[in-house]
């Protein structure tokens, strides 16, 4: 029946196929950044610094991508050595190992035979891997924000920053990024059409492998 496989085509791309592209997406797409710059006209001068952290740096702990120029900018020691510091740790790498595993599990479902439940499995999965998802990025953000305020307190001295509550205005400058959207979207997209398909109205699909309908009466 065409509705058949147009109902298999879909549970394909929201299925394995979709988890596998989040997942993919979730590695290289950069999760949370924290960057500041100071303008030229500053007494003590221009400068910025950056930091961009990536699903694989969440998941195995790795340096994130750091830029420092200008007065931000120290020796190529002390520069690793602000990007080590950055790297996940602790709750953020357990959330971000935990969301890259359940996406893993839902390629599974290739293997599923019966539409409904493969409908169900995978919806539930990629709920799962969202909820974890926001949860590994609220633990990102955090450790990020902690940094940022670790490092401002050596704004406070600087001349064009007093009377400004640089510590407590250090959040500012993180974010979350594209990579977390992007993410996101795709496990809600991937989870929601599978709910769709559950509740549409109308005959179900055939499973696969399913017999073929016999038109005519016997004889």
């Amino acid at each position: 029946m065409a509705a058949d496989g147009e109902v298999k085509r879909v549970q394909v791309w929201a299925g394995p196929t979709g988890l596998l592209l989040v997942a993919l997406l979730f590695l290289v797409l950069p999760m949370a950044t924290a960057s500041c710059s100071l303008p030229a006209d500053l007494p003590e001068g221009s400068g910025a610094v950056s930091v961009s952290v990536s699903g694989a740096d969440v998941v195995t702990g790795g340096d994130p991508d750091f830029s420092a120029s200008g007065v931000f900018e120290l020796s190529p020691e002390a520069n690793a050595g602000m990007a080590s510091e950055a790297a996940p740790r602790g709750a953020v790498r357990v959330w971000g190992i935990a969301t890259a595993v359940v996406m893993g599990l839902g390629l599974l479902t290739m293997f599923v035979r019966v539409w409904r439940l493969r409908a169900i499995l995978t919806a539930a999965v990629a709920s799962v891997a969202a909820a974890l998802l926001v949860a590994t990025e609220v633990a990102l953000v955090g450790r990020l924000v902690s940094l940022a305020e670790q490092e401002a307190t050596w704004l406070v001295h600087l001349p064009s920053a007093r009377g400004v509550d640089v510590v407590g205005r250090a959040g500012e400058v993180v974010g979350t990024a594209v990579g977390f959207w992007v993410a996101l979207t795709g496990l809600v997209l991937v989870a929601g059409v599978n709910v769709v398909l559950l509740v549409r109205p109308g005959p179900p699909p055939l499973p696969d492998g399913g017999g073929r309908l016999g038109l005519g009466g016997a004889g």
